[in-house]
């Protein structure tokens, strides 16, 4: 059976940050790490997918180089076009990531076994990612444990 995790594209990066922030030992360690992997992997699809998405939105200077914006790696959006190149944009945010670890099940197990019960308190940012990611993790886990 495939096993799969989804997020929104806007997800990927802080589900990734908040794991690599959790102190695990041994087997549920190591599913974080394949997890972070994975993450980052769909992560670098979706920068691409955003690259190549604004690319005919962005401001060309006369040698035909980007026209780069006022904080370092941004460019500047020809004006007429902002809210197409927006809504491009947040259409691909919202786009869904499905991570499939099926390979990896019994670390990720293990990681969700650990994580489940996490001794720590969570402030609220993460707070909500943790939400998040245990439910992406219960969805696989708990109509696992109804099946067998």
């Amino acid at each position: 059976m495939t096993k799969t995790l989804t997020f929104k594209n806007t997800e990927l990066a802080p589900v990734g940050n908040f794991l690599g922030t959790l102190s695990l030992k041994n087997k549920a360690s190591r599913g974080r790490t394949k997890l972070i992997k994975l993450i980052s992997t769909k992560n670098d699809e979706y920068n691409e997918d955003r690259k190549e998405t604004l690319e005919p939105f962005i401001k060309k200077n006369e040698a035909g180089n980007n026209v780069e914006g006022d904080t370092p790696g941004s460019v500047v959006l020809i004006e007429e076009k902002r809210d197409e190149a927006n809504a491009a944009i947040k259409e691909i945010d919202e786009e869904s990531a499905v991570i499939d670890f099926t390979e990896y099940s019994e670390k990720m197990k293990s990681l969700y076994d650990v994580i489940v019960d996490y001794p720590t308190e969570f402030g609220d940012t993460d707070a909500a990612i943790y939400d998040l990611l245990m439910d992406q993790l219960e969805s696989v886990f708990e109509s696992e444990t109804e099946e067998a």
